[in-house]
């Protein structure tokens, strides 16, 4: 018995006439119609009748395709399985927040020179769209950060914590704030236009600035870095970032035009940043070795 053997009775018991299964399974009817004897010799079970009008299953032929089936489905799973087993040992899809594609990049170029074979597929997002995409299989792991109010964001799922940080106002030489190296009062705050990365933190941060001190004047609000750099350093706008972010991000914001503001004690802006993924995900050795040298870049 063969594998062949059994899905050439599930197609001769689908379209009920030899030629017909021959002509889909791109054979010969003559060597279909043989191996199909040869099966119903070796099971000594008669799996079909045939007649001029066609093929017919026997009640034994009926049980009988109905294993093939199942059988095949197996075949099929596995097939499939194994197929997720080499994708797995090569690649690795990662979502980080903004800000952090440099060191995930570079280490990946480093390891292409070394010979590897690990293939990265890499976005920026907010934190809460990274759990979601681990929690909807959509990304293998992901880089975000987490505080005191909202650690209930990774229950369920593996959160291992790379370092801490914390929400940090930045500002150019055009805003006027780069003078002093104390925290920024709310005061002055207020009257600042600002230009906002759409990440819940960041809107937070909004809402209980606003809820405390009043409105303050938004600019506009994106997703694209470059452009909040541009208006920063060219339009003396401010913006609010995380610490790590603006560690690895667009040159401007690492510049001595720009300078990091801290807002003090108004209300905690502190993070844990680190990796999640689901605790029953395994990464490949080649895709961890990969992290731990991203880790050591972050840390």
């Amino acid at each position: 018995m063969s594998i062949e053997q059994l899905t050439y009775i599930v197609e001769v018991a689908k379209s009920k006439s030899l030629a017909a299964a021959a002509k889909n399974l791109n054979i010969s009817q003559s060597a279909l119609s043989q191996a199909i004897t040869k099966l119903e010799s070796e099971l000594n079970v008669k799996i079909f009748i045939r007649s001029r009008a066609g093929v017919i299953t026997t009640r034994e032929g009926d049980r009988l395709i109905e294993k093939a089936q199942n059988v095949l489905y197996s075949i099929f799973q596995l097939k499939k399985e194994a197929n997720q087993i080499n994708n797995f040992n090569d690649s690795l899809r990662i979502s980080l927040i903004p800000g952090l594609i440099s060191p995930i990049v570079d280490t990946y170029l480093s390891f292409k020179e070394k010979g590897s074979n690990l293939k990265i597929e890499v976005n920026e997002k907010a934190s809460l769209k990274i759990v979601e995409d681990i929690k909807n299989d959509e990304i293998d792991t992901g880089f975000i950060a987490v505080n005191k109010g909202n650690f209930d964001l990774v229950t369920g799922l593996q959160f291992t914590p790379i370092t801490e940080g914390k929400l940090l106002v930045y500002a150019s030489e055009r805003s006027g704030l780069t003078h002093s190296n104390k925290s920024i009062l709310p005061d002055v705050l207020k009257e600042q236009q600002f230009v906002l990365y759409k990440d819940e933190y960041v809107l937070d941060f909004v809402s209980n600035f606003q809820r405390l001190f009043g409105p303050i004047d938004i600019f506009f609000q994106t997703t694209n870095l470059e452009i909040i750099n541009k208006a920063v350093v060219e339009h003396g706008a401010v913006t609010i970032g995380h610490d790590i972010s603006t560690k690895f991000q667009h040159p401007t914001l690492s510049s001595k035009r720009v300078k990091a503001l801290d807002t003090g004690d108004l209300f905690d802006t502190s993070f844990k940043f680190g990796w999640i993924k689901k605790f029953d995900y395994k990464l490949s050795e080649e895709a961890k070795l990969y992290i731990e040298e991203v880790n050591s870049i972050l840390m």
